[in-house]
């Protein structure tokens, strides 16, 4: 599940459980940066100023790399394993952190990717007014965040260019309309006779 902040991701990711969980099918929960130290060390540094995008970049990819045994894990366990962002928004972010988009796909070498990228298209204002908050680090700061959809859309080329399996969802539509769009998605790759898909 990808996309900027406030896109609905986290939302969408837990009715997905439940819906899946309904309907029998066993479901496995990741998400990015995780609360492992390396994760915690990268969301940490992302609330300081000034930041090293290089390092961010870094840490992200190795969040990644370290979490694989426990997602070889979850995919032993689940049908399906849903993951609240994975590379596509490390790429995305980080190519908006001025990080070439071939060193972070270089830095991911040997990391599984997602059978399906579910991506939440919405427009940054949209997702700006869903929070009254403060931004709580660089990455949702205004002068970020407005470079985010360019980043995106050039990733998006990347991994089609890379046959990647992208299903973009507008998430300007109702929270039920997304789901039954998402769900649609997924039981539409499991229903496959020869799918051997177990990711989302």
């Amino acid at each position: 599940m990808e996309g900027i902040d406030h896109s609905g991701k986290t939302t969408l990711v837990e009715s997905l459980c439940q819906a899946l969980t309904r309907q029998g099918v066993a479901v496995g929960r990741h998400k990015e940066p995780t609360g492992a130290p390396i994760g915690r060390l990268l969301r940490g540094l992302a609330v300081e100023e000034p930041a090293c995008p290089l390092a961010l970049a870094l840490l992200s990819a190795a969040d990644r790399h370290h979490q694989q045994p426990t997602l070889r894990a979850l995919l032993r366990e689940a049908r399906v394993v849903i993951a609240d962002r994975y590379y596509l928004s490390g790429l995305a972010y980080h190519h908006a952190d001025g990080i070439d988009p071939a060193f972070y796909a270089a830095c991911a070498a040997g990391v599984p990717m997602p059978d399906m990228y579910l991506y939440l298209d919405v427009p940054v204002p949209v997702a700006a007014a869903r929070v009254s908050r403060a931004p709580d680090s660089r990455w949702e700061t205004p002068e970020f965040t407005g470079r985010l959809p360019d980043a995106y859309r050039t990733c998006l080329r990347l991994l089609r260019d890379q046959h990647a399996d992208v299903v973009v969802l507008d998430a300007q539509q109702s929270a039920s309309d997304v789901l039954a769009a998402a769900l649609a998605a997924i039981e539409d790759r499991l229903s496959a006779p020869t799918s051997t898909r177990n990711a989302a």
